[in-house]
């Protein structure tokens, strides 16, 4: 059964492609987890956000199917590979933001599917901020990792649209909602943004964005429903 690894991430302003949420599963939850890491390098819209004012847990954990499923601002195990496929992905002409999945593989990161989508906010960099879903099968057999890339496509594709949408959903009605109280001010939801320089632009979580708390428990708790259909169908 190769490694698979699904995860959130995010072109940061500050910092470049960090990954969001990584959820990752094996028999032995513990060696999944980091207790501690760098969080100096992640500002707010490289970060995870939990509902509770303690954040000394950094990591969400489900036990389902003899395995632990862990969703990590950091993923510990698989950490240089998945940020080795996100600089790929961000910086790659054909990537697109429109939920369009494509692949790619190489012996080194595996085969990874891909979905990128952009949400709008003014303070962010030319007015938006760029994320994107993926799986990644970590296997350097590239024949039995489109196997089960084949089999499961639909299901995969479909899923991750569904976060997609709910994710794009939540965020246009932030929009909605901040433009109508805003409205006898001069805010303005998808303009206005470009008269700033970059040194006003402040960093957002997607929590924040989409005004739901608890925006990354539900990701861990559909990233783990997902990968467990995936290692129980192989």
């Amino acid at each position: 059964m190769p490694n698979m690894l699904i995860s959130l991430a995010h072109f940061c302003d500050k910092h470049g492609p960090r990954v969001l949420l990584g959820t990752q599963f094996a028999q032995d939850g513990d060696a999944l987890l980091l207790p501690d890491y760098p969080t100096e390098t992640f500002c707010d819209s490289c970060s995870m956000h939990f509902p509770s004012e303690d954040t000394s847990s950094r990591s969400m954990r489900t036990h389902l199917n003899s395995m632990y499923y862990v969703s990590t601002n950091y993923p510990s195990v698989r950490y240089q590979l998945t940020s080795s496929v996100i600089r790929h992905m961000f910086s790659e002409e054909t990537m697109s933001y429109d939920s369009t999945p494509f692949t790619f593989f190489d012996q080194a990161k595996g085969l990874n599917l891909v979905m990128g989508f952009k949400l709008p906010d003014t303070d962010a960099r030319g007015d938006e901020r760029r994320y994107a879903l993926l799986l990644t099968i970590d296997s350097s057999d590239h024949a039995s990792s489109m196997k089960i890339l084949a089999k499961h496509w639909e299901f995969i594709t479909s899923g991750f649209k569904k976060i997609i949408d709910y994710i794009k959903q939540r965020r246009e009605t932030e929009v909605r909602r901040n433009f109508a109280k805003n409205s006898s001010g001069d805010f303005t939801p998808m303009g206005g943004g470009y008269l700033k320089g970059n040194k006003y632009k402040v960093p957002r979580n997607l929590s924040y964005l989409t005004n739901d708390d608890l925006l990354f428990v539900r990701l861990h708790k559909w990233n783990t429903f997902m990968l467990d259909v995936l290692n129980t169908n192989e």
